[in-house]
């Protein structure tokens, strides 16, 4: 598995993980008490931007530097790897 991989799952990881604290957010907004032992809602929103700046972060940095873009069968970046 080559490294610009694992950062792409990590990537989706950190997304999802930012979303679900998000979605923490939003529930415990609307339940008004303590929820999962936070009693102010916005503690969820100050966590989960970290996590989808991480995750857009990552997004971008492996599509920008690490994936080739061929549509065939065989990359013509291999070439020039291998030289």
């Amino acid at each position: 598995m080559k490294l610009c991989t694992i950062v792409n799952y990590l990537g989706w990881a950190s997304g999802i993980f930012g979303a679900l604290l998000m979605l923490g957010g939003v529930i415990g907004f609307f339940i008004g008490t303590e929820f999962l032992g936070v009693v102010n809602f916005y503690n969820f929103f100050w966590i989960a931007n970290s996590f989808l700046f991480l995750g857009i972060f990552c997004m971008i940095g492996t599509r920008c530097f690490c994936c080739c873009n061929c549509k065939d069968d065989k990359c013509c970046h291999d070439e020039e790897k291998n030289k």
